[in-house]
């Protein structure tokens, strides 16, 4: 891979200015795949392979990096992905539609081509990492780590699991246990774009449970959606251009470049010259045309320690608090997405987060209505194939078990005859035609949720500003305390720290 003059000076430039034996190190570890063949998709390797670019335009290529994706180095055909010069025989095709067999036909496989990997992703790697490279690092370190994959939903949030390869899994509390060997005064970052990747913001609990004390480790946290909804983004698709998921914006905010090699301005909401990790989830809030509801660690633990109803205390900010104010107590980030989503939603006035829950409502209710329409012509597609089905049968019965070996006689010796079995009949053209209707319809009820999820968005974080808030008359010093630090980790940039004397521009 080569380096852009651009990532080459700044490699050489960091180089140089760090004395040697002094400069503390920055650990990446990136954990990706699914958790078989047919559940790792194509972009999840390029995922990593974006990272990869990111680091080395960033000028950090020559820290340490260590990649555990899939089956790490095996040979085997562990990747799915959608060949657009492949396309199936027309005779699978059309009965796998009228049999209701689509998923997978076009799925083709590789060896995934992540470059050097350090091994597979299982628990046994992930332990296997921590005990081994994890006593290497020290307070002066700092730690990133990603994991782009497949997430479950626990039956509590400290339950919520990530997929790993071979079907194994790891839930939250398991992530903590193998995050307290790490020293507490080490700095770690986590990015996970999972499903159900908000569950675990709560590895700053002790044991991942919010009902337990916040751990004292210096550990934050971004997340593509809340602990209860699925994510954006796994896909077969080889062409990048059409990835919309939460970490291909927020590694193009920090990288100044999208995942495709297209030129951004990085986001700097407050000014400093810099844009921080906390700057790229804003930008992602902002920017992302996806199904997330992204959070960050500090909106979990407002959620544990603040509220924004309590009968002792009745004058504090809630979201409904007049818009003016509660910009005005608005970080610049949660203000930038304030104003974004303002602008995109059309909400002006006062009482925006009102307008916001109206405005979801009224998405909410039009894809109930353009999902209703779906079944209904999903039932007609069913009616209308299942007597096609039926006189298909009456000619080859061998269909009633697709493994029959007859089958695949017939698929190979009698396609036309198949073929014009299915087009001669009279429902043909009612299932083409509801077919059509159908993907147009779905195609519709996910447009109406990406702007439901805007709204939701919108009153999350203006939630979140309302919450912190009320934070100093609800919460215990320490968790007051635990808070600005928390907030104070998730704006570092993840770029090094400059020395503390060039830092005063001595």
């Amino acid at each position: 891979m080569m380096l852009s003059t651009r990532a080459c000076r700044a490699v050489l430039a960091f180089v140089m200015l760090a004395p040697a034996g002094v400069r503390a190190k920055d650990y990446f570890l990136t954990i990706g795949g699914g958790n078989s063949p047919p559940g790792n998709q194509v972009s999840l390797e390029k995922n990593v392979l974006f990272f990869q670019r990111v680091l080395v335009e960033l000028g950090l290529a020559f820290e340490r990096h260590d990649v555990l994706f899939s089956d790490g180095d095996d040979p085997g055909r562990d990747l799915q992905f959608d060949d657009p010069a492949y396309a199936p025989p027309e005779a699978n095709l059309w009965l796998a539609r009228l049999f209701n067999q689509e998923d997978g036909l076009r799925d083709q496989f590789r060896s995934h081509l992540v470059p050097a990997v350090r091994g597979p992703a299982t628990r046994a790697s992930i332990e296997r990492w921590f005990s081994e490279i994890g006593p290497q690092l020290n307070d002066q370190d700092r730690l990133f780590i990603y994991f782009t994959g497949h997430g479950g939903k626990g039956n509590e949030i400290q339950h919520n699991i990530i997929h790993l390869w071979n079907k194994e899994k790891m839930t939250v509390e398991e992530l903590v246990a193998q995050l307290d060997k790490l020293p507490q005064t080490l700095p770690v970052v986590m990015v996970m774009v999972q499903c159900y990747s908000g569950g675990f913001a709560n590895t700053i609990f002790q044991q991942g449970n919010s009902k337990h004390s916040v751990s004292p480790a210096d550990r934050c946290g971004f997340f593509a959606t809340v602990p209860d909804r699925v994510a954006a983004g796994c896909t077969a698709d080889i062409d990048e251009d059409n990835y919309q998921e939460y970490s291909s914006f927020f590694w193009a905010a920090l990288a100044g470049q999208s995942r495709t090699g297209k030129p951004l301005e990085r986001p700097d909401y407050d000014g400093d010259g810099r844009t921080s990790l906390a700057e790229a989830h804003a930008y992602s809030l902002l920017e992302s045309d996806t199904i997330d509801i992204s959070i960050k660690t500090s909106d979990a633990l407002l959620r544990a320690f603040s509220k924004t109803k309590d009968d002792k205390n009745p004058d504090l900010i809630t979201p409904d608090t007049t818009y003016e104010k509660l910009l005005a107590l608005a970080a610049p980030c949660e203000r930038a997405v304030l104003e974004g989503l303002s602008a995109k939603l059309a909400l002006e006035g006062n009482e925006r987060a009102k307008a916001a829950r109206e405005l979801g409502e009224q998405f909410k209710k039009q894809k109930g209505e353009v999902e209703k329409g779906k079944g209904e012509k999903n039932k007609e597609f069913r009616a209308a194939a299942g007597e096609i089905v039926n006189l298909l049968k009456q000619r080859w019965p061998e269909l009633e078990n697709r493994w029959h070996a007859k089958v695949q006689e017939v698929l190979s010796s009698e396609p036309d005859a198949v073929i014009a079995a299915i087009q001669s009949h009279a429902k043909w053209s009612d299932c083409q035609r509801l077919h059509d209707e159908i993907a147009r319809l779905a195609d519709e009820a996910l447009d109406l949720e990406r702007k439901w999820v805007k709204t939701q968005r919108f009153v999350y974080v203006a939630e979140s500003v309302a919450l912190a808030a009320n934070l100093p008359s609800l919460a215990a010093p320490d968790a007051i305390a635990r808070y600005q630090a928390l907030t104070k980790s998730e704006a570092r940039s993840i770029l090094p720290e400059p020395p503390a004397k060039e830092a005063a521009g001595q």
